[in-house]
C-alpha cells in the first residue's frame, strides 16, 4: 500500500495522522500494525470489523447518571433530578453552549458523548475496512460477502446518528487522502445525507450471506438486514420533514423507501409481537413486549423485534422506583401531555382535539374532544390498554415483595408529588414500560433496548403514506398498530383528508412509540427551521386531593415553575432543534473552509 490516509476522527483533525502504511515495514513508525499487515491476516481483518462496532450507543437509561436525557427534554416526560443540577436540570434551565453541551457532555457509565468525536471515528474505520475488504485476506467469500454488508450497515447508521443529532454533513465514503484539499469541504444537503444512507442499506440488502435474523447470542451485537430495512426507512422520513428537506418534496421518495422496507421485513417473517406468553403477570401484548428479551431461535415467538440491545437496563431502584420500596430515583416520570394523548377505549377517540390540543401555551387548559366519552372525574378509566402499560397513576397496582401494593401519588399518599426528592414523581405519574411486574430495587428483570422493531417501521410508512396523499395505506398500518393495542376493528380510524391523516399518524407515534425516544426526534423534524417547540415550553402534572367520601378532586399543575411567564423547558427554544458542533472541531471546520459551519443558534 503506498497511499498515506488521515487516520483522524474527523476531517477536522488535521494534523492527526497515522503513519504510512510501508510495505517494507511490519511496524508503522509509530509502532502499529500496519494496514497491509491487518488487511494479509483474516484474524486482524475480523478483529478490524470488530472495532467497525466501536461506540454503537447504549440506549434508553443509559445516559449521565441513568437519566434518559432525550426522553426527559421532550414534552412527553419530566425528570426528577430536576434539583440535582446535572445535564437534564441545565437543559431546562438552557444552559448549554457549543462549548459545554449537557448531551455532549461524557456520560456514566458508558460514556456514550461526545457523538461528534465518537461517530466520526466509526465512520473513518468503516471506510478504510470498506476499501480494504475487496483485497482482504478472509477465510471464505461467504465471510468476505456478509462482513462487508454489514460494513454498509454500520456505516449507514452511524451517519444516521450523525444527521439526527447535528442535521446535514460532509458524507465521505472512502478514506481521506493526506493531499485532501479542506478549503473545499462543505456540508452536503440532507437528502443527499439520506440517500447515501439508504444506498449503503440496500447494498447490504443484495448481500448473499448477511442473515435476516440473528439465531445465535455470540452475534447477537452483529448487523442484518432487517436492520438495514428499518434504517433506509428512517432515514427517509427524516429527509422529508420540514426541518430538513430545504423546501423539496421528498414523501413520494420516503412513501417508496418504506414500502419496500415493509414488504421485506412483512417477506421474511418479521410481525407484530400480538400473542401473550404470560397472563398471568401482563394485561397486553404491548406490555409484554417492552418487558421481554427477544429469543434468538430460527422460529421465535417474538417477531417484531429487528434489533435489540444487548445490554440490560439497570435495576429498576436506580432509573424509576417508588418511594415505599426504596426507590432511588423516580427518573423520567409522564407528564401530563402524555397522559392526555391515550385514547379512549370503547370509542376510539382522543381525548382532546388533535389539531389544537390546548387553549393555551401553558397547557393548563385541555380542549377536549366532546366525541371521546372522556370523564375528567374520571381520568383513568377505559383508556387505551398501552397507558396502562406505560404509565403508573393513582390506583395503579404493582407487585412489592410479592404483594399488589396501590401506589398513591394523591397529596398525602405513599408515593405523592414531592417538589425536590429525586424519589418522587413531580407530575402525579411513574414510568412503567419495560419494568417487569415483579422487579424490585435489587432485580435485574426488566426489558432491553429495542433499537429498531416492526411496530416503529410500520408507522414510518403510515407517515410517508399520509404525507404523500395514499391515504388509505396510512389508515391501514395506524389501525394494525392500534389493534394490537387493543382496540377492536369497530372504532378503528379514518382519515377525513390528508391533514387529518398526518394528524392521526403523528398522534399514534406519541403514543406506541414512547418512552423509547422517538418524541424527541419527531418534535425537532416536524417543526421548521428558526420554529421555536412551542409544545415543549411548558409542562404539567396531575395534583390529586382525596376527598373524605374517599372520591378524588383532579387539578393540573405547571411542573418545574410556578410563574405561567417562566417556562419550564428553556430547551424548547429552536436553536434546540440540533446539537451544536463542538467549538473546537467547528473553529477549526471555519478557518480552513472560510464558511460558518456551526448549527444555528450557537
Amino acid at each position: 500500500m503506498n497511499k498515506h490516509y488521515i487516520f483522524s476522527v474527523f476531517v477536522a483533525f488535521l494534523a492527526l495522522l497515522v503513519a504510512s502504511c510501508n510495505s517494507e515495514l511490519d511496524k508503522a513508525p509509530d509502532g502499529r500494525t500496519s494496514l497491509d499487515a491487518v488487511f494479509e491476516d483474516p484474524v486482524l481483518t475480523g478483529k478490524y470489523l470488530s472495532n467497525c462496532y466501536n461506540n454503537i450507543p447504549k440506549k434508553g437509561y443509559w445516559y449521565f447518571f441513568w437519566t434518559n436525557i432525550p426522553n426527559g427534554v421532550s414534552d412527553d416526560n419530566w425528570d426528577c433530578d430536576d434539583n440535582q443540577g446535572l445535564q437534564l436540570a441545565h437543559l431546562y434551565k438552557g444552559m448549554a453552549s457549543a462549548n459545554r453541551h449537557p448531551i455532549e457532555e461524557p456520560n456514566i457509565p458508558s460514556m456514550d458523548g461526545l457523538y461528534w468525536k465518537n461517530y466520526w471515528a466509526q465512520i473513518r474505520l468503516i471506510n478504510t475496512f470498506l476499501e480494504q475488504i475487496p483485497s482482504a485476506a478472509v477465510e471464505s467469500e461467504e465471510v468476505r460477502d456478509r462482513w462487508t454488508a454489514e460494513a454498509h450497515v454500520l456505516r449507514a447508521y452511524f451517519y444516521l446518528q450523525m444527521v439526527k443529532w447535528y442535521g446535514n454533513i460532509p458524507i465521505f465514503t472512502e478514506p481521506i487522502p493526506l493531499d485532501y484539499d479542506y478549503s473545499k469541504l462543505k456540508k452536503d444537503s440532507f437528502e443527499d445525507c439520506a440517500r447515501q444512507i439508504v444506498a449503503d442499506c440496500d447494498q447490504a440488502l443484495e448481500s448473499k450471506y448477511l442473515p435476516w435474523r440473528i439465531t445465535s447470542m455470540a452475534e447477537i451485537h452483529r448487523m442484518t438486514k432487517a436492520i438495514a430495512a428499518a434504517i433506509r426507512s428512517e432515514a427517509s422520513i427524516y429527509a422529508a420533514s420540514p426541518r430538513f428537506n430545504d423546501g423539496k418534496k421528498l414523501w413520494d421518495w420516503a412513501y417508496e423507501v418504506n414500502k419496500q422496507s415493509v414488504q421485506l421485513l412483512e417477506a421474511n417473517g418479521f410481525e407484530l409481537y400480538d400473542k401473550i406468553q404470560n397472563p398471568e403477570l401482563y394485561k397486553s401484548a404491548y406490555e409484554e413486549y417492552f418487558v421481554q428479551r427477544a429469543d434468538l431461535s430460527p422460529n421465535p415467538h417474538d417477531k417484531e423485534t429487528i434489533w435489540q440491545g444487548y445490554h440490560l437496563v439497570p435495576p429498576h431502584v436506580v432509573i424509576r422506583g417508588f418511594p415505599i420500596d426504596g426507590g432511588y430515583m423516580a427518573g423520567t416520570v409522564p407528564t401530563q401531555e402524555l397522559v392526555d394523548a391515550y385514547d379512549i377505549l370503547n370509542t376510539g377517540k382522543s381525548v382532546l382535539n388533535l389539531e389544537k390540543p390546548y387553549q393555551d401555551e401553558t397547557k393548563l387548559k385541555p380542549n377536549y374532544n366532546p366525541e371521546s366519552g372522556y370523564d375528567p372525574q374520571n381520568p383513568y378509566a377505559n383508556r387505551d390498554p398501552r397507558f396502562y402499560a406505560t404509565v403508573y397513576h393513582n390506583g395503579s397496582k404493582k407487585i412489592m415483595n410479592g404483594t399488589p401494593t396501590v401506589i398513591e401519588t394523591f397529596v398525602g399518599g405513599n408515593c405523592s408529588i414531592h417538589p425536590s426528592l429525586r424519589s418522587n414523581t413531580r407530575t402525579g405519574y411513574y414510568a412503567k414500560k419495560f419494568m417487569h411486574p415483579m422487579s424490585n430495587p435489587t432485580s435485574q428483570d426488566d426489558g432491553t433496548w429495542k433499537h429498531y422493531r416492526l411496530g416503529a417501521v410500520y408507522l414510518n410508512f403510515a407517515e410517508a403514506a399520509a404525507e404523500s396523499g395514499h391515504l388509505d395505506e396510512a389508515m391501514k398500518y395506524v389501525n394494525k398498530i392500534r389493534h394490537r393495542a387493543g382496540f377492536s376493528t369497530a372504532v378503528d380510524v379514518k382519515a377525513p383528508d390528508k391533514k387529518g391523516a398526518v394528524l392521526l399518524v403523528r398522534h399514534e407515534r406519541r403514543v406506541e412509540l414512547s418512552y423509547e425516544e422517538y418524541r424527541y426526534f419527531d418534535c425537532r423534524r416536524w417543526a421548521l427551521p428558526g420554529e421555536d417547540l412551542i409544545n415543549e415550553k411548558f409542562s404539567t402534572g396531575m395534583q390529586i386531593t382525596r376527598n373524605q367520601d374517599g372520591s378524588f378532586s383532579y387539578k393540573r399543575i405547571l411542573v418545574g415553575t410556578q410563574d405561567p411567564s417562566v417556562p419550564s423547558k428553556m430547551s424548547y427554544e429552536s436553536k434546540y432543534h440540533l446539537l451544536p458542533i463542538p467549538l473546537e472541531e467547528v473553529s477549526k471546520l471555519e478557518s480552513q473552509t472560510g464558511i460558518k459551519w456551526q448549527n444555528p443558534g450557537w
